[in-house]
């Protein structure tokens, strides 16, 4: 077997493994939500909003937080103005002289990162618990009281609770092809909370148990993926962090192929960053399935990334290259290549290559099972227009993704900064 086809199949053979592991593991979920806890007396929260130029969402994030179904009493919220140049802070200042009556708190402070925000907002918060909401993500109405819940109905070694993030009224093609994504990620962490195996915290409106983050010294403010880092660490010291499948929260994703980029690169970067930070519990037994399961299938990612973009270039630039090369020899003249070309192609049903055909299939066939059972888990319909976009979902988006991961690791390889 020449190199390529080992390339070809351990490749396919490493996909089909994670896709039926996550297939079985949802076959062994119990269908529908565990009652959680009755809460007598709710505790005290603080929403903590770190903000960097967000004139045109951090209104309605606000907002959002305002309209939660919890007791005003006990509900604090406290914004970081980031160094904004825009009008953020003004906009906070009006939200706060329009609601005296309600416990909110702005913190102004030089451009140090999200991170760095979080952190000086910690300082001040005293709650028994306190989330972290993004400046361009809102939650709501019903989530936070499903998240608390799960906090009385866990053990106390429950540190964090993480929500089911949805992309916030997609528009065009890029966000829709997100918000299919961020739908798999719900049921994936779902999965993951199954296994106690959850690996990131993300920014709208994870909920965490003060004492804890406090006693761990809060968030790395080096870090790139400060929201990853936090889940790492919990799982490092024996805490449990869970997913509340119906606790909905929106985010904005973005609408630019620049923006996603950027995005991408600084996820991809904090992961590497985080997987070789935390390598002592890579494949160590000590740390269960996070040790023995997430963190390999974390790396396994990357491992698929590169492995798709080297199958790419094989089979489509390298012969698209060769091609342009002779037609420019021959000075573009078409119709002799064109008829030599016609002559040459021959197909038979025999020169099917049924293994491969029937690995590719099986891999199609559980991956739109789940996909069928994320949008249910998410109670998302998923109509005629959602399985049309299935088509560039699988053969565009995620190898534009696997060419954003390999050019991140490059630039880490060349130790190019990375600005948060």
């Amino acid at each position: 077997m020449d190199i390529i086809k080992l390339v070809f199949w351990t490749s396919y053979l490493i996909a089909l493994y994670i896709t039926i592991f996550w297939f079985l593991t949802l076959l062994s979920v119990k269908r529908g939500m565990k009652r959680n806890a009755r809460v007598s007396n709710w505790p005290s929260v603080a929403v903590l909003i770190p903000a960097y130029n967000e004139e045109k969402t951090i209104k309605k994030c606000v907002e959002s937080v305002l309209k939660l179904d919890y007791p005003n009493d006990k509900l604090r919220i406290i914004i970081v103005n980031d160094g904004s140049t825009d009008n953020t802070k003004k906009i906070v200042e009006e939200i706060i002289r329009k609601h005296k009556n309600r416990k909110i708190v702005l913190i102004n402070q030089k451009n140090r990162g999200k991170a760095a925000a979080l952190n000086k907002a910690l300082r001040i918060v005293n709650e028994k618990f306190f989330a972290c909401l993004d400046a361009d993500s809102f939650v709501a109405k019903k989530t936070l009281k499903r998240m608390i819940r799960m906090f009385y109905a866990g053990d106390e070694r429950l540190a964090i609770v993480t929500p089911a993030m949805k992309v916030n009224k997609p528009r065009n093609l890029l966000q829709k092809m997100q918000w299919i994504e961020y739908l798999t990620s719900m049921l994936l962490h779902r999965l993951m909370s199954s296994l106690n195996s959850v690996y990131v915290a993300p920014g709208p409106f994870s909920v965490y148990k003060t004492s804890i983050v406090k006693k761990l010294g809060g968030f790395d403010a080096k870090n790139l993926a400060e929201d990853q880092e936090i889940a790492y660490r919990m799982q490092k010291h024996f805490y449990d962090v869970k997913q509340c499948p119906n606790a909905y929260v929106y985010t904005n994703a973005p609408y630019t192929t620049l923006g996603l980029y950027k995005q991408r690169k600084r996820w991809y970067k904090g992961g590497i960053s985080n997987l070789l930070k935390y390598r002592e519990m890579f494949l160590n037994p000590e740390y269960g399935h996070f040790g023995m399961v997430q963190m390999p299938f974390n790396m396994l990612n990357f491992i698929i990334a590169f492995i798709a973009v080297f199958l790419v270039i094989y089979y489509v630039v390298v012969p698209l290259f060769d091609r342009v090369r002779d037609l420019f020899i021959i000075r573009f003249d078409v119709k002799p290549f064109l008829q030599n070309l016609t002559h040459n192609i021959s197909f038979t049903i025999l020169d099917v290559d049924t293994t491969r055909m029937f690995f590719m299939l099986a891999l199609l066939s559980v991956s739109l099972i789940i996909l069928f059972f994320a949008f249910e888990n998410a109670r998302e319909r998923m109509s005629r227009a959602t399985l049309i976009l299935l088509v560039p979902y699988f053969l565009l988006y995620y190898l534009a993704l696997s060419f954003v991961c390999v050019l991140s690791i490059i630039e880490m390889f060349i130790m190019k900064k990375q600005k948060w």
